[in-house]
């Protein structure tokens, strides 16, 4: 039988061994069909005219493989062009097939929800969000069940088992209605977006036109309750507790120099004499802040002197600085809130007592120097509770509810309350502060009834 190619083996032997880099050896036989020296070994190769008329050299072998096997392969594609099929760009596509093939495999291990949640969402959360790990820790208590599935084969069915059987352990609507926004919310960071701001492991949220069932008559009634006890926490503090929480603060001062004074007279006369200073314990000016300022307590912990500012011009200082709880995002807004009154002599108080210092945090840990811990002032503001005899119920936060019901009574435009609690808007504040007195809106009906006419010759007491 013929051979397919002139180049037998002892000829590419000879060439090898004397031919330059780059050096061709020629088939008299197969048109466009030669061996390639290359600097470390050679390769086949087949110079050929495509179907669109574009010359192309394809590499069809490498320079271990025989000549009559190379000759073989060569001749299959001079057969292929010759009916319509050009190997090169059969082999480019396919290439490109296996490509995206490996690229769907590797997107398709981030479908799984728990891969999702651990190695694309928590660390976006956590670069993204002030609360991520509340946030966090929530998808993963009440979806962690879930997390063994792939996100598109996730249903409202599943939805609605989880929230039937959250809702037969009596947890309130509005805490499900949160936990599951926070888990929707990683379903449509993980879909496609036109700005291309998501990883778009999923082509579509697959749950994002599902809503959660609709209230049950029971479910209304428990809600109407909550609303009310929340409507109770933003009243006006009475005059009443007011006393008792001087009272409280007052008793918790002396108790506090009581213990200081058995202390220095028991063998410890080097801690300071704590008559001798305004404040014994730093939750008393921490707490006449939040009285008089509205201020979060994350926010009075994050206080720097820094954050004190005073203008030299007009003879004002101003307390500066940007609420935590909104200081990531676009829109944060700083408060300006004005130093006057009493609260400009708690800071005064509270720096000279500290050295008068010009930075720093305004209340830290005594033990390390850094912010105290986030609840520091719980066990303080119990125990001066306790010695005011004031409601257990009273939550501190209640001083920021307080602080803006009062200016609401006092008729303060919303607006400004609202920049000065850190608020972007009045909306928060309208739909829950601006309620009417009742003793008004008794006297409005009375007016009302009072505006028509009786009939002539009846009492009024008659009609």
């Amino acid at each position: 039988m013929a051979s397919l190619t002139s180049i037998t083996e002892k000829k590419l032997s000879s060439f090898k061994s004397s031919a330059n880099e780059r050096e061709q050896l020629g088939c008299e036989k197969i048109p466009g069909f030669f061996y390639l020296q290359l600097k470390t070994g050679g390769a086949w190769r087949l110079r050929y005219t495509d179907l669109q008329g574009k010359r192309r050299t394809a590499t069809i072998a490498d320079g271990h493989t025989k000549p009559a096997l190379a000759a073989e392969i060569a001749a299959e594609w001079r057969a292929q062009l010759k009916n319509g099929l050009d190997p090169l760009s059969h082999k480019e596509q396919l290439a490109e097939q296996e490509k995206a093939a490996e690229q769907r495999k590797a997107a398709n291990k981030y479908l799984n929800t728990g891969i999702f949640f651990e190695a694309i969402y928590t660390p976006y959360k956590k670069d993204n969000a002030r609360y991520a790990d509340g946030t966090l820790k929530g998808i993963k208590r009440n979806f962690g069940h879930l997390f063994s599935r792939d996100m598109d084969k996730i249903t409202g069915a599943d939805i609605l088992e989880w929230y039937n059987s959250r809702r037969a352990a009596s947890v309130m609507r509005s805490t499900l209605v949160r936990d599951y926004g926070a888990f929707k919310a990683m379903l449509n960071f993980a879909a496609k977006t036109p700005d291309g701001t998501s990883p778009a492991v999923l082509s579509d949220n697959p749950i994002k036109n599902y809503n959660l069932p609709a209230l049950t008559i029971r479910e209304q009634d428990e809600q109407e309750k909550h609303n009310a006890e929340l409507e109770a926490k933003r009243d006006i503090i009475s005059e009443s507790d007011r006393l008792k929480i001087s009272k409280g603060l007052e008793r918790y001062a002396e108790k506090i120099r009581e213990q200081r004074r058995s202390s220095r007279k028991h063998g410890k006369p080097y801690l300071p004499d704590l008559d001798a200073v305004e404040f014994p314990h730093w939750f008393i000016p921490f707490c006449h802040i939040a009285r008089l300022t509205g201020m979060r307590p994350a926010d009075i912990y994050s206080l720097k002197w820094d954050n004190l500012q005073h203008n030299r011009f007009n003879g004002q200082s101003t307390l500066i600085f940007t609420p935590s709880k909104t200081r990531k995002a676009e829109n944060s807004r700083k408060v300006k809130f004005p130093i006057a009154g009493e609260l400009k002599h708690v800071l005064d108080a509270w720096r000279e007592q500290n050295g008068n210092p010009e930075s720093g945090l305004l209340f830290k840990s005594e033990r390390n120097g850094g912010k105290l811990e986030k609840k520091a002032h719980g066990t303080h503001w119990q125990q001066v509770k306790a010695l005011g005899g004031v409601d257990a119920d009273l939550d501190f936060y209640s001083f920021r509810h307080n602080f803006i019901s009062e200016l609401v009574a006092k008729g303060v435009p919303v607006l400004t309350i609202a920049g000065l609690v850190g608020h972007k808007d009045g909306s928060m504040i309208a739909a829950n502060y601006l309620r009417h007195d009742e003793q008004d809106s008794a006297g409005i009906i009375e007016a009302f009834s009072n505006s028509w006419i009786k009939p002539q010759g009846q009492s009024r007491e008659a009609v």
